[in-house]
């Protein structure tokens, strides 16, 4: 599921990058090295109100894994001890509601978490390693996508886009700057494997891609320090594959 709010339209601190974020992940999920997730499988709500989305989320608790993705405009709320996202104008949902109990899930917020302006400031970087990739079967990245599902027995795990007190950025172009780094950064990874797909699989974990974009966003001098709730322990579910 991905939720998104830019904002309103014609305000000053109006996100255009979300609507990008949105299509780049729907992008991304469907091809192969996301998973090859099926259209009927992913469901976008730009800016839903609160009982869309919790209506939604009673849907996602039958499911065996949901990944829930929310872009736009959040912040940090110190009496709940929790990010809050703002879903249109006048409703907001803490995130700890996007937190199912008993379903594996991976949540992504790409959001401030901070009460405060929106600031926009340094950019993304641009898509590098334009050489072509290892062979891919779509077929085989699916099967290996929902066989590592299966072995990851459970759990949650949160990516934050910032750290608590930080904004997180929006590129009018690119999309929000965690977003655009974590796509572009396992797009990357998906190029450069050199996994015989004839006999195996390559998985970047959700761990391990938030790490790279966590390091892209660092290297381009970016102002947020994206952060991770996870196991201690994995195997972790998959983001990106190759097969």
């Amino acid at each position: 599921m991905i939720i998104s709010n830019p904002g309103e339209s014609g305000s000053e601190d109006y996100c255009a990058g979300v609507h990008k974020d949105v299509a780049n992940y729907q992008s991304f999920l469907t091809s192969p090295v996301g998973g090859l997730w099926y259209g009927s499988e992913i469901t976008a709500m730009n800016r839903p109100s609160v009982a869309e989305v919790r209506t939604k989320m009673s849907e996602l608790s039958t499911c065996d894994y949901a990944l829930i993705l929310f872009c736009g405009h959040g912040w940090y709320s110190t009496t709940l001890d929790s990010t809050c996202i703002e879903l249109r104008d006048g409703e907001q949902i803490d995130s700890a509601e996007l937190r199912l109990r008993s379903t594996s899930e991976t949540l992504i917020l790409d959001c401030c978490r901070r009460k405060g302006p929106f600031i926009p400031t340094v950019r993304a970087l641009d898509e590098k390693l334009a050489k072509a990739g290892p062979t891919i079967n779509p077929a085989d990245c699916r099967k290996y996508y929902d066989k590592r599902i299966q072995e990851c027995d459970g759990g949650l795990v949160v990516m934050y886009a910032c750290s608590t007190g930080e904004f997180a950025n929006d590129d009018s172009e690119k999309g929000g700057l965690y977003s655009y780094n974590l796509l572009s950064g396992s797009k990357g990874w998906a190029r450069t494997s050199s996994i015989d797909t004839s006999t195996k699989a390559d998985i970047l974990s959700v761990v391990s891609a938030h790490e790279q974009a966590a390091s892209l966003i660092q290297q381009a001098g970016g102002r947020q320090t994206p952060h991770i709730e996870k196991p201690k322990t994995s195997p972790y579910f998959p983001f990106c594959i190759v097969a």
